[in-house]
């Protein structure tokens, strides 16, 4: 199993949670959403693999070789540095979806997520293409700036997309457990709070896995203002042009 690639690492956990989702009779209507959802995963799974060379993994390759970045300029034990390389780019991606939320131009690309009137599975690939371009390249830039070793990219990889399927899978932890979980990790009923459509409650809950961030910065919502989810309300957008 840990010679298998991270998309395979990544269907298999899909096809668990998908099967613990089938559980649950308030799923949303899967046939009406799902074809849009997974073309959209489609089209930002190819161009994620035709750009990969100058992607991430081609970013910490050009910072390995030439020496630049935090890691290649510090020496620091091989775990260590693996183990803050996925925090310190958890805490990158967190910060890109914040900016998603508050800044125009941006959500303009955003927004076709949290329209989907559901959340199960099928949400986690929901993205516009142009939003997947702008966080390969946000990504890039942040890989090189930490010198992250290339071949610690690929379990960052999967650490996200195992993250992000597991907090919009539409399955229900017991209460116990949820509490426990989410002072170190994303929950579904956590990151449900994102994707209300009530008030401002997708102005909050930002993080993909790692839930400290949220807190931390002080954008952290205990449960929804409702239980409806969808397409947030206009006065609960973006408050800057760009």
């Amino acid at each position: 199993m840990a010679n298998l690639p991270p998309i395979a690492l990544a269907a298999m956990l899909g096809l668990l949670l998908l099967a613990a989702e089938a559980g649950w009779r308030d799923r949303p209507a899967q046939w009406q959403r799902w074809p849009l959802n997974l073309a959209l995963g489609a089209v930002t799974a190819l161009l994620g693999r035709a750009l990969a060379i100058i992607g991430p993994v081609g970013a910490a390759m050009l910072a390995a070789q030439h020496g630049f970045g935090l890691f290649n300029l510090v020496a620091l034990p091989a775990p260590l540095v693996i183990l803050l390389s996925i925090i310190l780019m958890d805490l990158a991606v967190w910060f890109q979806h914040r900016q998603f939320h508050e800044r125009a131009w941006f959500w303009r690309w955003h927004r076709l997520h949290h329209t989907d009137p559901g959340l199960d599975l099928s949400t986690a690939v929901r993205f516009h293409p142009i939003e997947a371009l702008i966080s390969l390249v946000w990504k890039s830039l942040c890989a090189a700036a930490l010198g992250i070793p290339p071949a610690v990219v690929p379990l960052f990889e999967l650490w996200l997309m195992a993250g992000s399927l597991f907090e919009h899978s539409n399955v229900r932890l017991p209460a116990a457990l949820d509490r426990a979980l989410r002072t170190v990790l994303v929950t579904p009923a956590m990151h449900r709070v994102h994707h209300s459509a009530h008030g401002d409650d997708s102005r909050h809950n930002f993080g993909f896995a790692i839930a400290v961030w949220d807190r931390l910065f002080t954008s952290y919502r205990d449960s929804p203002s409702g239980p409806e989810i969808g397409d947030p309300r206009p006065d609960a957008g973006p408050k800057t042009a760009f």
